[in-house]
């Protein structure tokens, strides 16, 4: 980590014990010639808190510091890689940085709910804020790529599952109950009259553009919903065919430099599309985006469509058929709408547990909304926990003995780094 990486979390600090607080200035490690601030490792471990999902305020003393010298390591494990990563001239890509970028800011996104109450939390602007992560993503991703190159390939042979299995069996947990589902996922749209109206705005700022009368750059700057772009002027950076939804990278791909699409519509909303720049196979195309947003009728209308496939469902018909004709699910073609098996304990989505508590199997439940949509689930099948045995479970052993020999493989690395790179962690 660079030691421009300061007070992103500063506001957090009176929620930290007193001693905690007193550490915030001064080197907290020096990596070759970097040095690892206080106010960094502050950040990164009310970052690993938050993520965690426990309430900083009830953190105590022990368990902080114990948290902070964890995030310290993690820290200095970054900068030592770092510089192996430079040794091996290892590189990433721009647009791999600014796609992981967008992907962190939709996480802060989900965790406080708007771009300006990230912006209160952080008490930086948005634009700070994308700087402040470049290098971490950066970084990430040189380390995933070193992984990946380094330990990718490692496997175990049966002899090595059977040790490990051996050597672990005591402290290999059990497997949870299990719940085999599937869905049929509706995504609420807005209704025709509300695209309509949108339509036309859209088309009223296109005439405004292509009379001189506001640029486009501005033009995505006042009006445009994607405002990870808008700051850019609506460039969505360099990429090549692949990138974008075919829709949209249809229009974008068949523009000259400088001109501008009609009316483009994906599942995003509606877009102006206008190609700044052609290098060979890529493009750089901005856009202006007009969301359409959903409201209570469009939500109803959707739960009323689900019952009706229930209902029908429920006369005979066959869920899978029903799916693949209905569910927005992206995977609906691979999977028929079947989810597969999960842990109750790892399920993720809340929704889906509390519903999954009132059905037994085979059936199907009533519509209810998460955050991808509206779904109907069905409970095809419950499996009771289970230990974990070399003769029943040989893949699940097998799978845990790779991660045994890659993390394994990880350390023995990382020790050597500190051995061949300057490091000093201060007291």
């Amino acid at each position: 980590m660079k030691s421009h990486i300061k007070g992103i979390f500063i506001l957090f600090l009176s929620l930290l014990p007193l001693k905690a607080q007193q550490l915030v200035d001064g080197v907290a490690a020096i990596v070759g010639e970097e040095i690892i601030l206080y106010s960094d490792v502050q950040q990164l471990t009310i970052e690993m808190i938050r993520y965690s999902g426990r309430d900083l305020s009830t953190i105590t003393e022990k368990d902080y510091l114990a948290l902070q010298n964890e995030a310290l390591r993690e820290l200095i494990n970054m900068e030592v890689i770092l510089l192996q990563a430079e040794e091996d001239s290892i590189i990433v890509q721009e647009r791999e940085i600014e796609t992981a970028i967008n992907q962190q800011i939709q996480q802060y996104l989900e965790i406080f709910g708007s771009e300006e109450q990230i912006e209160q939390a952080f008490n930086l602007t948005m634009r700070k804020i994308r700087e402040f992560l470049y290098d971490r993503v950066k970084s990430s991703l040189i380390i995933q790529q070193i992984q990946n190159e380094r330990f990718g390939n490692i496997v175990v042979s049966r002899p090595e599952v059977i040790m490990f299995y051996n050597e672990h069996k005591d402290s290999i947990p059990d497997i949870p109950e299990r719940v085999d589902i599937s869905h049929i996922l509706m995504i609420p749209t807005p209704s025709e009259e509300k695209k309509e109206k949108k339509r036309q705005e859209l088309l009223v700022l296109r005439e405004k553009i292509l009379s001189g009368k506001i640029s486009f750059h501005d033009a995505a700057l006042n009006y445009s919903s994607d405002r990870a772009s808008a700051v850019q002027g609506g460039q969505l950076g360099f990429s090549p065919k692949g990138t974008f939804v075919p829709s949209f990278e249809k229009t974008a791909f068949s523009l000259k430099e400088g001109e501008i699409s009609d009316i483009v519509e994906t599942q995003f909303g509606l877009h102006l599309i206008k190609l700044t720049e052609r290098r060979g196979e890529l493009i750089n195309p901005a856009h202006i985006l007009f969301e359409i947003t959903v409201d209570e009728e469009d939500i109803s209308q959707t739960k009323h469509m689900l019952s009706t496939i229930r209902d029908s469902i429920l006369a005979g018909g066959d869920f899978e058929t029903f799916a693949l004709k209905y569910s927005d699910d992206p995977d609906v073609t691979k999977n028929k709408g079947n989810l597969g098996e999960f842990s109750l304990n790892t399920l993720q989505i809340e929704e889906f547990k509390s519903v999954l508590d009132t059905l037994e199997e085979g059936e199907i439940s009533g519509p209810f909304q998460t955050s991808f949509g509206l779904h109907i689930l069905k409970l095809n099948k419950r499996k009771p926990a289970e230990k974990i045995s070399l003769e029943t479970h040989y893949n699940i052993v097998e799978n845990m003995a790779i991660s045994y020999k890659k993390q394994d493989a990880w350390n023995r690395w990382l020790d050597s780094l500190y051995e061949k790179f300057y490091v000093e962690i201060k007291q």
